[in-house]
């Protein structure tokens, strides 16, 4: 990010957390523009809650599902991430050649420590997020994942409603 005077004169990197809220297809609209404005690099992101072990018996605990039943879950959630895809690169205007995919993110802590950790490993400069998700629990003014990552994030945080 370019600074001089303390204001911002470019972004070269944007996240957009999507999770398929109205809320989040709006905030991909807005990173879609201001990765137009800025020439900046988008990345579209939406987070999988996970156990985190690969061979749960390892560790003492019975897993539910089977490896088939995850590798069908995680292939559905492929198929609706495409979906969403289709439909922010139709509310785009063009094909937009910078959005190739929604990038999974697979964590077996919390969905917004999650979105903050990808955001400072890949050294996003600016993410963008709904102001409440799908989970439907509302906090007065913003969702409990929205507020967490803005206590949290190493970059400014823009929030869409």
């Amino acid at each position: 990010m370019e600074e001089s005077a303390g204001v911002v004169n470019a972004i070269s990197k944007i996240m957009c957390a999507v999770d398929g809220s109205e809320h989040s297809f709006r905030a991909a609209n807005y990173a879609v523009l201001m990765a137009k404005k800025f020439g900046a690099e988008l990345r579209l992101v939406h987070v999988i809650h996970n156990t985190g072990f690969t061979n749960p018996d390892d560790y003492g605990l019975y897993d539910l599902e089977s490896e088939e039943e995850k590798k069908s879950e995680i292939q559905e959630i492929r198929e609706e991430t495409g979906e969403w895809l289709k439909r922010i690169k139709n509310n785009a205007g063009q094909d937009e050649s910078q959005l190739t995919k929604i990038e999974l993110v697979g964590t077996s802590t919390s969905v917004e420590s999650a979105i903050v950790n990808y955001a400072k490993r890949n050294l996003i400069e600016i993410i963008i997020i709904g102001a409440t998700g799908r989970s439907g629990i509302k906090k007065l003014l913003v969702g409990g994942v929205t507020s967490s990552v803005i206590n949290h994030a190493h970059c400014p945080v823009m929030i869409v409603k």
